[in-house]
């Protein structure tokens, strides 16, 4: 999904004629119609579909011994010897997308046979993630507020894996 968005951001920043100036994607433009466009770019880019997909695993609560015995489930992240819940965060004012998937993980050792093993241990797996920020521009006196967007990155959570401990 974020290969798709960031291949839309750049389809979006030629599209529009950006102007690179100050990091800034392109030029200003009033909230409604900035935010439709977002939208576009979102609609594209599988953002929508992603939405959907957070909403089913948002209520993940699940603890690391029931994840022992779901090595028969389609989710990549129960058949792991690492398993991980996901839940949605939001990710900031004026930012898009409004929310993001995090990953936690949900047992401190790996599943070994079926049975959570502390000889090895389950680490997360950090990804840095594209953002888009709504700025403000300069106001001129005599029309509405206008915005463009600013690329911003986040580190985030995005599953785990399992690890031969540190010998530190």
């Amino acid at each position: 999904m974020w290969s798709s968005l960031l291949h839309g951001v750049f389809l979006l920043l030629f599209a529009s004629r950006a102007a690179l100036g100050e990091g800034r994607l392109m030029s200003c433009l009033t909230e409604d119609r900035l935010v439709k466009r977002v939208e576009r770019l979102l609609a594209h880019s599988g953002g929508i579909a992603t939405a959907e997909r957070i909403a089913e695993g948002a209520a993940d609560e699940r603890s690391c011994p029931e994840f022992t015995r779901r090595h028969h489930s389609t989710e990549i992240r129960e058949r792991s010897l690492s398993p991980w819940s996901v839940s949605e965060k939001p990710s900031g004012l004026d930012m898009f997308p409004e929310t993001y998937t995090e990953a936690k993980c949900l047992c401190s050792g790996c599943i070994i046979n079926g049975t959570e093993s502390n000889d090895y241990n389950s680490a997360p797996v950090m990804r840095s993630m594209m953002f888009l920020k709504k700025v403000l521009c300069e106001i001129q006196s005599d029309s509405k507020p206008k915005y463009s967007l600013q690329i911003e990155y986040k580190t985030v959570q995005v599953g785990c894996t399992c690890v031969v401990p540190s010998t530190q």
